[in-house]
């Protein structure tokens, strides 16, 4: 992997600086436009669905118009609000960094790879070929590869670096990570759902800090993201204690502890998940300090 300091701290972030007000203000915008963006992608594919687009096609639409509309709403608010590059949120060009793309995808199956240590059965679900081609396309474009764009774009580019900037990197890292751990609790849930979908949460949010913070960029974070997605909640596989028909493939349980399905919020919650989490997070970490001593 790249020794070089340049991934970690963009020249141009240096100088950069915010006041407190200055990075709420900025971090509740981009949560505003990450939702206005969401809801205007989704309306519009919808809308050409029913109008006679395939439904694949409208997955794949859908997807590609909901990066678009973020990354050009955070284009705008850099050049015309901020006068300040992209790069400076940590949106820019990415050194090449092997071990992440690997871990990408290596994170979701070794979580997979575990479960089969416990008593279950694998399940593939009778689907029309194209209910799946849908699936497929909703999983891959619009579930995974976007939506870890936009959030690792949100979260990780634009949040953790107001944060950084107003105050320091510590504060960076854990405070927009617990905030996207709340933000996935769910209406319904019971409060040892909600603890621990907020655990996972806050953890995976500071594995992807910690990667973006070694990278300098938030495209890496944004493929772990993405492929954890697809393959985790995208419709491809599903882990729990019963089979979700809707899925292509089930693996299913012989047990129902919460500990194990991940209670309320399903299988990202997991402790086999939060284990995977952790790995993870310490590898960035440790990548981290051996960087600052070399």
């Amino acid at each position: 992997m790249p020794a070089k300091e340049k991934g970690a701290d963009m020249s141009s972030s240096k100088q950069t600086k915010f006041s407190g007000t200055k990075a709420a203000g900025i971090s509740i915008l981009a949560l505003c436009l990450l939702a206005f963006s969401q809801l205007l992608a989704l309306l519009i594919g919808n809308m050409l669905v029913a109008g006679g687009m395939s439904a694949v096609t409208g997955n794949i639409f859908t997807g590609i118009l909901y990066v678009g509309l973020v990354l050009g709403g955070v284009f705008l608010i850099c050049k015309k609000m901020l006068k300040i590059p992209m790069a400076d949120f940590k949106i820019g060009k990415p050194d090449l960094y092997p071990f992440w793309i690997i871990a990408a995808f290596a994170m979701p199956l070794l979580v997979i790879l575990i479960y089969q240590l416990f008593a279950g059965t694998w399940q593939q679900s009778t689907l029309e070929a194209e209910t799946l081609k849908q699936l497929v396309a909703g999983s891959v474009a619009y579930l995974g590869l976007a939506t870890g764009i936009v959030e690792e774009t949100v979260f990780r580019g634009i949040i953790m670096s107001s944060v950084e900037y107003a105050w320091n990197r510590k504060i960076a890292v854990i405070a927009p990570s617990v905030l996207f751990g709340c933000l996935h609790i769910e209406e319904g849930m019971s409060i040892p759902g909600m603890i621990q979908v907020v655990i996972a949460g806050s953890l995976v949010g500071i594995l992807f800090s910690l990667v973006t913070c070694y990278t300098g960029t938030i495209w890496y974070s944004a493929l772990m993201h993405g492929i954890w997605n697809c393959l985790m909640i995208g419709g491809l596989i599903h882990i729990g204690s019963a089979a979700d028909s809707a899925v292509w493939y089930n693996y299913v349980l012989d047990t129902d502890s919460f500990l194990l399905t991940g209670g309320d919020f399903g299988v990202e919650s997991s402790v086999i998940s939060i284990a995977a989490y952790l790995i993870f997070a310490v590898i960035a970490f440790l990548l981290l300090q051996k960087r600052k001593e070399a």
